[in-house]
């Protein structure tokens, strides 16, 4: 069913792999599965961190049954390609004598296509897919914050609506599908024209809005 299970002794940092594991995991050299150092060298440095906290750096304490984990993350199987395999990592630790991680059992399987399914979504949740700018919901959440922070520390800030005028008599007159090639064209040309700490985003279908910080009246003018 593609899964993998393994053994981790994390006193001897000795780890134990069911027979298939080299298949699913694309692994031929033996050694970079043999221990828990040299599989942490497969991982992505990115996402390193999230499977030592999971376990080695965990601040639960193991009542006797074990600790359970589920995390995420990228493993490179051979050096220096670019091909990166996402794992699902599934499992539970259990605490030594002095309450620490003594070992931990796991199952890790290939999410490849969940994972670029979740990014294209979270990408999808924050970015306009017509201009590749931040859409409404996450230029509002951003003005917002920086609304707070030019509060807190007594500085300025602006925000810009620009919007293309007559917009649906372009719709009627070459299609939408120009009018789209134009929408983006505009995002690009606001782009280059903008100051690199400031943020632009399509606040509706023919509207942007550039939130500036650190902003004076005559700055925005």
């Amino acid at each position: 069913v593609g899964d993998a299970l393994y053994r981790w002794d994390i006193e001897s940092d000795v780890l134990s792999w069911s027979a298939n594991a080299a298949d699913i995991l694309s692994i031929r050299d033996a050694a970079a599965l043999a221990s828990g150092r040299a599989y942490a060298q497969l991982v992505e440095k990115e996402t390193a961190q999230s499977r030592l906290s999971a376990v080695t750096q965990s601040e639960q304490r193991d009542g006797g049954r074990g600790v359970s984990y589920r995390i995420q993350y990228g493993i490179r199987p051979q050096p220096g390609v670019d091909t990166v395999l996402w794992l699902e990592d599934t499992g539970r630790w259990f605490a030594g004598a002095d309450g620490k991680p003594a070992r931990a059992h796991g199952v890790v399987r290939v999410i490849n296509e969940r994972y670029e399914n979740e990014r294209r979504l979270n990408h999808l949740a924050r970015y306009d897919s017509l201009t590749g700018e931040f859409n409404r919901s996450q230029l509002t959440e951003i003005l917002e914050k920086t609304l707070e922070e030019a509060i807190r520390f007594r500085s300025s800030c602006g925000f810009l609506l620009i919007a293309i005028d007559n917009l649906a008599r372009i719709n009627e007159s070459y299609g939408f599908e120009t009018a789209d090639q134009l929408i983006g064209a505009v995002a690009k040309r606001i782009r280059k024209l903008m100051r690199g700490k400031d943020t632009l985003g399509r606040f509706s279908g023919n509207t942007f809005g550039i939130v500036l910080r650190d902003c004076t009246p005559d700055d925005l003018a």
